[in-house]
C-alpha cells in the first residue's frame, strides 16, 4: 500500500488499523499500554533519553509509542466522522495531520552515551550496612510456601537458576548436603561445575529454631526432597525482592543471597573452597562475589565439606578471616515451611 497523505483519511485509518491488529500476545499489549502510560506525550525518543533506557528498552518504548500513536489517530478519524462544526472539525483535520506526521516520520536512532551512564550499584555493595540477621528478617517477611526456597539460596548461594533446575537437599545427622545442578555451565569452553555438593551447618547461619524446623520437614519427608522453583517470569525472585523491601532492606535481590553466601565463606575457609561452593571453575571468578569483611554467619563453620566435578584453574590467593557474629535469634517467631 502507498504511503497516505496526511489528509487522505482512508488510507490512513487502514494504516493504522493494521497496526492496532497486528497480532500480539496479551502480556506484549499490556507491557505496552504501561510504557505509553508512563510516556504520556513525550515522543518516544526524547523518553528515551530522558530515562536513559537500555537499547532494548528504548525499542519497547519505540513500538509503544507507535501504537499508541495509531489508537491516537483512529480516535480522531472516529470523532471526524461524527463531528459537524466546521470549526471542530478543522481542528481535528489538522490532530490527524499532526499524528500522521509523527507516526510515519523516520524515526530517529538511539544511542545512549555510555560515557555519562550512571554506574550500575553491585550487588555486593548493597550487603554494605545491613544487620547481621537481615536473612532471617527476610524469611520472615516471606510466606511459608517461599520460605524453602529462600532458604536454599541462603545456605547455598546457589544461583536462582539453579534453583530453577532443582537443588536436592538430605539429612545427614545434624548436617545438610545441598546436590546442585550447575547454571553458566559449557562443555565446549570447560566453565561452570555441572554438579557440587555443599555439606552445610545451617544454624551457623539461621540458627537453632529454623535449624531445627528445616530438620523436621526432612525427616517428614523421608530426610531427602527437590526444592525447585517451578514459576514462571522468576515469580518468587520477585517476591523475595518485595518481602526484602517490606523488611527494610532495600536493593536485595535473590543474588544479593549468592553474594552474602560468599563473604561468609570468605571469612572461614580455604579460598579454593570458596570457588567450588559458588559452582565456579575459574578462581579469579569469586573475586566478584562478597567480600571477607562482610560476613554476617554465626559462630561455627557454615561450609562442612564441597565437592565438584571440575578441577580449578588459575593461581590460588588468600583472604582475611573476619570476626564471628552472632547467631540470629527469632525465637518468638511463627515458623513454617510448606
Amino acid at each position: 500500500m502507498r504511503k497516505p497523505s496526511t489528509s487522505d483519511k482512508g488510507d490512513l485509518r487502514r494504516l493504522a488499523q493494521a497496526i492496532v491488529d497486528r497480532p500480539l500476545k496479551e502480556s506484549t499489549i499490556a507491557e505496552y499500554t504501561r510504557v505509553a502510560a508512563r510516556m504520556g506525550e513525550m515522543h518516544w525518543h526524547e523518553y528515551a533519553l530522558n530515562q536513559r533506557l537500555c537499547r532494548r528498552t528504548a525499542v519497547v518504548a519505540r513500538y509503544a509509542w507507535r501504537r499508541n500513536m495509531a489508537h491516537r489517530l483512529l480516535r480522531v478519524l472516529r470523532k471526524i466522522e461524527q463531528e459537524h462544526d466546521s470549526d471542530k472539525r478543522r481542528s481535528l483535520r489538522h490532530e490527524m495531520a499532526l499524528c500522521a506526521q509523527q507516526l510515519y516520520a523516520p524515526q530517529p536512532s538511539y544511542q545512549l552515551d555510555v560515557s555519562i551512564k550512571a554506574k550500575k550499584q553491585s550487588k555486593r555493595s548493597s550487603l554494605n550496612g545491613l544487620p547481621t540477621d537481615w536473612r532471617v528478617l527476610l524469611l520472615t517477611k516471606l510466606k511459608s510456601a517461599d520460605r524453602l526456597a529462600a532458604a536454599v539460596l541462603i545456605l547455598t548461594g546457589c544461583r536462582p537458576a539453579e534453583l530453577r533446575k532443582g537443588v536436592r537437599m538430605r539429612r545427614l545427622g545434624e548436617f545438610l548436603e545441598f546436590t546442585i545442578q550447575g547454571a553458566k555451565v559449557s562443555d565446549l569452553t570447560g566453565a561452570g561445575q555441572p554438579e557440587r555438593t555443599l555439606l552445610i551447618n545451617a544454624n551457623a547461619i539461621l540458627g537453632e529454631v529454623i535449624h531445627a524446623q528445616l530438620l523436621q520437614k526432612l525427616s517428614a519427608a523421608g530426610n531427602e526432597m527437590v526444592i525447585q522453583d517451578t514459576g514462571q517470569n522468576r515469580a518468587f525472585e520477585k517476591r523475595l525482592s518485595r518481602a526484602a523491601t517490606r523488611a527494610g532492606l532495600l536493593g536485595i535481590s535473590a543474588y544479593s543471597l549468592r553474594h552474602q553466601f560468599s563473604a561468609d565463606l570468605k571469612g572461614e575457609v580455604d579460598t579454593d573452597q570458596v570457588s567450588l561452593a559458588l559452582g565456579h571453575v575459574s578462581r579469579k571468578s569469586r573475586k566478584h562475589y562478597g567480600h571477607a569483611k562482610q560476613r554476617r554467619s554465626g559462630a561455627g563453620g557454615i561450609l562442612v565439606s564441597v565437592n565438584a566435578d571440575r578441577e580449578l584453574r588459575g593461581i590460588a590467593g588468600g583472604y582475611g578471616h573476619g570476626l564471628d557474629a552472632p547467631a540470629p535469634k527469632f525465637d518468638g517467631f511463627e515458623w513454617g515451611f510448606e
